[in-house]
């Protein structure tokens, strides 16, 4: 019962510390893409922000089961979203999807995917690698993301 009872008090503590961390002083990764940040949690997924050049200038990753997580690499699964592109570019590399999704910011856009990532170790943050993809697609795209902080 004292086992339970100090899973428990870990559990509850120990999410509340990571939240605050994360609004006071992100996680922080590079990526490709530029600096990725650990900036926000939304029901049990895990918000990382990246920037993009484009709409409203950021990206989100959502990642399924990652909110309050502190051990396994997983791989865990989600979802990535960016401003919606009104048209491609001149040489046909921003495609949309068919259809428009609402991200879990409120922010409706066809410039969506699924996405699966797993981390490099064992206790979270660690590097990660992660794979996406447009819409419904099998993820396929590398990103790979160096731990800053």
């Amino acid at each position: 019962m004292k086992r339970l009872a100090a899973l428990l008090a870990f559990a509850i503590f120990g999410t509340g510390a990571a939240s605050a961390q994360q609004a006071d002083d992100p996680v922080t990764w590079d990526t490709p893409w530029g600096k990725t940040a650990y900036t926000s949690e939304s029901g049990a997924s895990g918000v990382l922000e990246y920037p993009v050049p484009f709409g409203d200038n950021v990206g989100y990753l959502y990642i399924s089961g990652l909110a309050g997580e502190f051990g396994g690499p997983g791989p865990l699964k989600g979802y990535w979203s960016e401003p919606d592109v009104s048209h491609d570019d001149d040489d046909d590399t921003t495609l949309i999807c068919p259809f428009a999704i609402i991200d879990d910011h409120g922010r409706t856009t066809r410039n969506w995917g699924r996405l699966i990532i797993a981390f490099t170790g064992d206790d979270f943050p660690t590097d990660f690698v992660l794979m996406r993809a447009r819409c419904f697609e099998e993820p396929n795209e590398v990103i790979n993301g160096k731990l800053v902080r």
